[in-house]
């Protein structure tokens, strides 16, 4: 059956088509498992489950549940001494929107407006405009990743978890035995990682967002918002088709600046911090195969990892 993962606060989030649990290493050395029941809404309409609208459903799930994940793991991580409120992780993952909505979406608007200005005009072709303005953004989104592996060694750390979580995936489909030593000389990419997603959507923004033509900033901001949907549905097909072809030449062409990104975001674990992304993941198939006759999904669920 397909999985899929993500890295939180010292662990690993795993994802199975019924069930999801995530695995942390607790200030004392253990590791701590908590594992429950997930039902996607998917299920409930098929229009959910039409192409591309179910891409951008699964992907709002995902994050969903990697927030839950990521606040859990947080805590455990910081010990009951340190436990983090309600209020300062929600004012954390505000302030994490706002800022993507400024880095990602405002500064790209402005800055390809001031370069038409600096060229002694503006720039009129919608196609023109939005190849710059793509450019800008994946520029800002490459300085952001290196600037903050740079000053953080907190995130050095969640990136390597990032790496035991792909590894632990990859071993578990390879169909080896899921222990640490069958996933030292496994390489820490994926195709159906987040980190290629994004790239992908940053790229299919390029093309859509020249359908919008040009206004003012803010509507150009607000009208960019308001797509990001469709283009993120879009990206989560692709990403998912590639999965499915990634033997073909002319694919592993397509994936291959998606593979190569992932080196910002990934880092290589220790064998300790694969034995938790493996506990997760043993976990959630635990679970799967003591539900096995009870009428659960399939396996055949699509999962970004």
């Amino acid at each position: 059956m397909r999985v899929g993962g993500q890295a939180v606060m010292e662990g690993v989030l795993m994802r199975s088509p019924n069930f999801w649990g995530v695995a942390v290493r607790t200030p004392d050395g253990e590791v701590d498992i908590k594992a429950e029941r997930f039902r996607s809404v998917t299920g409930k309409s098929r229009l959910l489950r039409l192409p591309v609208i179910r891409g951008f459903v699964s992907l709002a799930e995902t994050l969903w549940l990697g927030m839950r994940a990521l606040t859990l793991s947080t805590n455990i991580a910081l010990g009951e001494e340190q436990e983090l409120s309600r209020k300062e992780i929600a004012g954390t993952m505000l302030f994490g929107l706002v800022l993507a909505v400024v880095l990602f979406l405002a500064v790209p608007v402005l800055g390809t407006k001031g370069i038409g200005w600096l060229l002694g005009g503006r720039i009129e072709n919608p196609l023109v405009f939005n190849l710059v303005e793509g450019v800008l953004r994946i520029a800002i989104f490459l300085a952001y990743l290196v600037g903050i592996t740079a000053v953080s060694r907190d995130i050095k750390r969640f990136f390597a978890y990032h790496g035991a979580e792909h590894k632990a995936i990859k071993v578990y489909e390879r169909g080896d035995e899921l222990v640490p030593e069958n996933a030292r000389d496994l390489d820490t990419s994926h195709v159906r990682c987040g980190t290629s997603f994004i790239l992908y959507v940053l790229v299919l923004s390029i093309l859509v967002f020249s359908l919008l033509g040009i206004q003012g900033w803010a509507a150009m901001v607000a009208s960019r918002i308001v797509v990001i949907p469709l283009v993120a549905g879009i990206a989560f097909e692709f990403i998912m088709w590639s999965a499915r072809h990634q033997e073909s030449p002319f694919v592993r062409a397509l994936i291959w600046p998606g593979l190569q990104l992932q080196k910002l975001t990934t880092r290589e674990p220790t064998d300790e911090m694969v034995e938790v992304a493996m506990a997760s993941l043993k976990k959630v198939l635990s679970m799967e195969q003591e539900a096995r006759g009870g009428g659960v999904d399939d396996g055949t669920s699509k999962l970004v990892i």
